[in-house]
């Protein structure tokens, strides 16, 4: 099949997407934690109690953009589903730096 003249002729591959996808999340989970960081030396809140809210509330939104995705997904919107499913992963991949980085301020706290 040709692509025609409104259509690409050059799709993303998969490695292409998902490193992508990393290096948002990487940029996004890095401006997290400095704000973070930011409101520990601003705020009488510490800095643990700050990381468990970014998890929880990065956690809450991975959980709503999955969801989204697989309803989008039910009525054969795979392009929005797509873009649900990566925003999903760079939603868990904040979690994931905050839990790293509280788990290493607590074992150095230890």
């Amino acid at each position: 099949m040709t692509p025609t003249q409104g259509e690409t002729a050059l799709a993303p591959n998969l490695k292409a997407v998902l490193y992508g996808i990393a290096l948002t999340g990487f940029a996004r989970a890095s401006l997290v934690l400095a704000v973070c960081i930011i409101m520990d030396a601003f705020g009488s809140q510490g800095l643990g109690q700050s990381l468990r809210t970014a998890v929880l509330a990065f956690g809450l939104l991975g959980g709503a953009a999955l969801g989204r995705g697989l309803r989008a997904e039910r009525t054969s919107e795979s392009d929005q589903a797509s873009r649900l499913y990566a925003l999903a992963l760079v939603n868990y991949l904040i979690c994931y730096a905050a839990l790293l980085a509280g788990s290493l301020l607590n074992a150095s706290n230890d």
